[in-house]
């Protein structure tokens, strides 16, 4: 039986440990770096689609990129950000870092911003993949952009080991060819932290299978407290948790 809270991969590293944060989710809520994120990824993904598909975004990418161009959100229409040097550099290097991933594994299929669609333990869970990299031996790579100034950990990643069951499920479903490999990245210029991990498929069915009692736990509603740094760390619980208090987590 699913769960009856919605499940988001970026939100994962905090629900698979503590279980009882779920009910604790609120609304996104945007902000001026969420927004600069946004605007980030739009403009690599226009340079992206460019280089590899051949769309002409000549146009929008200079207007996105002009110093002076205010970037409004849609949410809430009073926020505003500029493109500038730092947004170059973030985007730069990791429109670099594909290229250099491409010349290294000659992939058969790439594709940016993808929309996969997973069940993990009965739930549908919904998710956008910066790029993806499938190789002729039905091999994976994922890379994700991220351009925040807290460095996120490549390694046991659950956001990206989501990311990577869940194409492997897409591809076995379309294919029914099970990759052999996953290679995940993170590429975050901002902090120097540029990193790959490659985890075979039986890693990854084991990454799943560990698991199981964090997703009975959702999907029976028998919540648990399991307070960690990473669980606390954007959990909007946190400043009144008493179970974080008394496990001594600052």
């Amino acid at each position: 039986m699913p769960s009856k809270y919605k499940l988001s991969p970026s939100s994962s590293e905090r629900f698979l440990s503590c279980t009882a944060s779920l009910p604790y989710n609120i609304e996104f809520t945007e902000n001026e770096a969420t927004l600069k994120g946004n605007l980030q990824h739009s403009v690599a993904f226009l340079r992206l689609d460019q280089i590899y598909v051949g769309k002409d975004h000549t146009k929008e990418i200079e207007r996105l990129t002009d110093y002076s161009h205010e970037y409004v959100s849609t949410r809430t229409p009073s926020l505003k950000v500029k493109w500038d040097k730092d947004c170059e550099r973030t985007v730069d290097n990791y429109i670099g870092y594909i290229k250099r991933m491409v010349q290294q594994f000659q992939p058969s299929m790439i594709s940016f911003e993808s929309r996969i669609k997973m069940t993990f333990f009965d739930n549908v869970i919904n998710g956008v993949v910066d790029c993806v990299m499938v190789l002729p031996n039905n091999d994976i790579i994922i890379i994700d952009l991220k351009t925040g100034r807290v460095k996120v950990e490549t390694e046991d990643n659950r956001q990206m080991l989501m990311y990577a069951y869940g194409i492997a499920q897409d591809i076995y479903k379309k294919t029914e060819a099970i990759p052999q490999n996953i290679i995940v990245s993170i590429c975050q210029s901002l902090v120097n932290n540029t990193k790959a991990v490659k985890y075979s498929v039986s890693q990854l069915a084991k990454w799943y299978s560990d698991n199981a009692q964090a997703m009975f736990e959702i999907n029976t509603n028998k919540l648990v407290f399991r307070p960690s740094q990473t669980a606390c760390h954007y959990c909007q619980h946190r400043a009144d948790c008493n179970e974080r208090i008394r496990a001594g987590v600052v």
